[in-house]
């Protein structure tokens, strides 16, 4: 039985083997491994601890591991990511171990397919950060404190100091998995005979000692605080949504685990001593209470908590769901694994599309994707936004980019971007915009009013890449419009006078319409969001001509989304920020688009109640004429955030 079952887990760790080292040469950085190397050009350790530690927010261990791991193996991504696949290879034999020691070899079987397979594990292992590392450091710390709680003497001192060793390495790894450790100690206090004691009282101690010289590190960065600037604050619904992602968004994964749960707990009925209390308790408080502190932490004091930094206590939470399972024969766990591996792997290429997505970094892919560009049509704009210019750098080098990029960020505002438009558009037939999430949402609606057709889109995770030519606008879903050639007939606008149309001056038409300074607000749109909005991360673009009459100041184009009790989002954008090309020598030219752009979150989608509210106010009591007020729904990126969200 045994021999059969340690070929079952052999077969798991060769399925582990087969995804991680998948593809292994096409792996590339993160943003945050090339963080981590751009943090290792230092020529002593004290300057790598002052400028490469301190300012990260990890402990010391990682860092200094990879500093001199590149200085003997090199900086290709075969070589920094080597190892951290080969802790997450590791950390599922650990586990099997555990489970082994702790239940049996059923729920060893399980929860180690489950970690060989989903993409929480699978990803992270191909992530040179202190994530599955401290996976493993956390495991074989588990591992040695159960060794030392069976042994049934202390003469095997090994185990202590295997234990304080891996107890070390939490430490110095990551500031969670140091959470997660000083659980584990505290809680073996309860765990020990009395004869024990001193000696894991003076492990303790060990430990303490051996973490010493990390101490002014910790406090500088507790000093400092987590990553608020671009963390939010968890919802509620943090737990849910963290069980979601770690069973892969998938039905088919949520009925594998209730599947087994049900099929262990009649079992569990027939023989109720068979499972095993002590260790349900144990695994529920070491998942929940990292999770419970750094929701709470995050929620009133500093952002803190991500998916990334609950996988330390990840296992626990398997062994909650499966521990309760019994022994089963060798043919119902082969049957089991079989299932658990072919759902996971399934899911994890298909509906994940894992090698697919994170194998794709936007940075690289569209800067790879210029030589083409520029050979099909050398008459292009390369423009690139939110990209870190070193990265950057490393792949225009490593693809032999001569063409020229103009960077976004070269531009003070949206009205240089304008005016650098309106003044080379005669010489391109063509744009090509590749940005980051976190992109100037304005730079879409003025790029399409230079270069209106969009030849194709493509999207990463992360970022999104376009080309556009001059041609028609097609890719838009119209929402509403008012053109002012007539009484309007849509019940969706509001605070209309018949008597502002104007047919003296108009942008298309023969009709404009008039804001006079008496009017604060004017021209209000409302209309649920969900009756033409259906898939996160889409776009609404808001846009309207406006003729200057005088220096516009104060007037801003507002929109929010409300229902009757609560605001989920409300912005503006001021009209004065695209009028920066009437101040130069163009002529005559007075008319000016105005541009109001938002992504659609999830969230929105979910109530139904949701408006969305267009409206101009004119704070400055201005006069402005408009014309061509349209309310446009484009289709955005549903992979945006595609390694962590559904899509």
């Amino acid at each position: 039985m045994r021999f059969k079952n340690n070929i079952l887990i052999l077969i798991i760790l060769l399925i582990a083997v087969i995804l991680r080292f998948w593809n292994y040469s096409e792996i590339p950085f993160t943003n945050d491994e090339f963080s981590a190397l751009f943090r290792t050009h230092y020529g002593s350790f004290s300057e790598l601890i002052n400028k490469g530690v301190l300012i990260d927010g990890h402990p010391a261990g990682t860092q200094i591991f990879i500093y001199y791991w590149v200085k003997v193996f090199g900086y290709s991504e075969i070589c920094v990511k080597f190892p951290f696949i080969i802790f997450g290879i590791l950390s599922i034999l650990v586990l099997y171990k555990i489970a082994k020691l702790w239940y049996n070899d059923t729920v060893a079987l399980i929860c180690a397919s489950f970690l060989a397979s989903l993409q929480y594990a699978v990803m992270y292992s191909q992530i040179a950060r202190p994530y599955i590392s401290g996976l493993f450091f956390t495991l074989l710390l588990v591992y040695f404190l159960t060794k030392i709680i069976l042994q049934k003497a202390n003469k095997k001192y090994s185990n202590y100091i295997f234990f304080i060793i891996s107890a070390s390495l939490c430490t110095y790894n990551h500031h969670f998995s140091l959470l997660f450790a000083v659980i584990i100690g505290i809680s073996g206090l309860f765990l020990m005979k009395r004869n024990q004691l001193l000696p894991y009282l003076l492990s303790g101690i060990l430990i303490f000692v051996l973490y010493i010289p990390h101490l002014p590190i910790f406090f500088y960065q507790l000093k400092v605080g987590g990553v608020e600037g671009w963390l939010g604050k968890p919802n509620n619904d943090y737990l849910l949504v963290y069980l979601k992602y770690i069973f892969q968004y998938s039905i088919y994964i949520y009925l594998l685990v209730f599947g087994l749960i049900i099929f262990g707990l009649i079992h569990l009925k027939k023989n109720t001593n068979s499972f095993n209390k002590k260790y349900f308790i144990i695994s529920l408080i070491w998942f929940l209470l990292p999770f419970l502190i750094g929701f709470f932490y995050s929620r009133y004091v500093s952002s803190v908590i991500q998916f990334s930094v609950l996988i330390f206590n990840f296992p626990f939470l398997l062994f909650v769901i499966f521990g309760h399972i019994k022994e089963q024969k060798v043919k119902i766990n082969a049957l089991i694994v079989g299932i658990i591996l072919t759902t996971n792997i399934l899911v994890l290429v298909l509906q994940r599309k894992h090698f697919e997505i994170f194998y794709n970094s936007p940075q690289e892919q569209s800067i790879k994707e210029i030589t083409k560009i520029k050979s099909n049509n050398k008459k292009t704009i390369i423009l690139i936004s939110d990209y870190n210019r070193k990265i950057s750098l490393r792949y225009i080098k490593k693809y032999n980019i001569k063409s020229e990029i103009i960077w976004f960020d070269k531009f003070k505002n949206e009205g240089e971007f304008i005016h650098f438009l309106e003044h080379n558009k005669s010489k391109y037939d063509n744009i090509y915009f590749a940005g980051l999430s976190e992109s100037n949402p304005l730079i879409l609606p003025i790029i399409t009013d230079y270069f209106p057709e969009m030849c194709w889109q493509k999207n990463y995770n992360g970022g999104t890449s376009y080309l556009f030519k001059k041609g028609k606008m097609k890719q838009y879903k119209m929402i509403d419009q008012l053109d002012f050639e007539s009484n309007n007939k849509s019940k969706n606008w509001d605070s209309l006078t018949g008597q502002n149309y104007i047919d003296t001056l108009s942008f298309s038409g023969k009709k404009s319409y008039l804001i006079d300074s008496l009017s604060e607000w004017s021209l209000s749109f409302e209309k649920n969001l969900i009756e033409f909005a259906n898939n996160k991360n889409d776009l609404i673009e808001i846009s309207l001509k406006t003729y200057l009459l005088e220096n516009l100041k104060d007037v801003i184009l507002m929109v929010g989304l409300e229902t009757k009790d609560s605001s989920f989002y409300c912005g503006g954008t001021p009209f004065e920020i695209f009028h920066a090309e009437s101040k130069t020598s163009l002529g005559n030219y007075k008319w000016s688009t105005i541009h109001h752009t938002f992504k659609i979150k999830e969230e929105y989608l979910k109530n139904k109640d949701l408006k969305l509210k267009v409206f101009i106010w004119n704070k400055g009591k201005n006069n402005l004429i408009i014309d061509d007020f349209e309310i446009k729904l484009r289709k955005g990126n549903p992979i945006l955030y595609g390694l962590f969200e559904s899509f």
